[in-house]
C-alpha cells in the first residue's frame, strides 16, 4: 500500500471522528441548538482530517509492522 493511500484512509477516519467530537464538544461550549453542534463539526472535522493524515500513515505502519511479525517463521523453532 502507498503512503497516499494510507494518507487518504487516514484522513477519511480523522474527519469523521472529528465531526463526531467537534459536534459534541460545540454543544457544550456553544450552547445555542444548531449553531454549536454544526461550528464544532466544522472544526472538528478540519483538524480531524489533518491530524489523521499523519495519524492514519502512522498507525497503518505500526499496524503492518506487527502483523508480520506474525507471519515470520519463528527462530526458536529452526
Amino acid at each position: 500500500m502507498e503512503d497516499r493511500e494510507k494518507e487518504a484512509i487516514g484522513q477519511v477516519a480523522g474527519l469523521g471522528s472529528g465531526l463526531f467530537t467537534g459536534a459534541k464538544i460545540g454543544a457544550v461550549v456553544v450552547p445555542i441548538p444548531v449553531v454549536g453542534p454544526f461550528a464544532g463539526a466544522v472544526l472538528g472535522g478540519l483538524l480531524g482530517s489533518e491530524l489523521g493524515k499523519t495519524a492514519g500513515k502512522a498507525v497503518i505502519n505500526g499496524a503492518t509492522a506487527f502483523v508480520d511479525t506474525f507471519k515470520a517463521p519463528d527462530p526458536a523453532t529452526d
